[in-house]
């Protein structure tokens, strides 16, 4: 299914619209895709994060250690 199937969609937490109605069970629906979008996004960036090698850390100012710290987290984690 593509996102543009689902409505508007942003990785930012809140900032999904799945249509016009409003309603609790709606904006309920609407912050948890948001949250598992947000969930998604932070795993491919720690998993981006693992593959970077010393030169391009040093680059951003990480460490290897700060690197491993970050990547360790549980996708859940912020």
């Amino acid at each position: 299914m593509s996102r543009r199937a689902l409505g508007a969609v942003s990785t930012d937490r809140g900032m999904v619209s799945l249509g016009q109605a409003g309603g609790g069970a709606r904006r309920f629906a609407e912050r948890a895709f948001g949250e598992v979008l947000g969930m998604i996004e932070r795993h491919r960036q720690r998993r981006s994060l693992a593959a970077l090698d010393d030169h391009l850390l040093r680059d951003v100012g990480l460490s290897r250690k700060d690197a491993r710290r970050e990547t360790d987290k549980a996708f859940w984690q912020e």
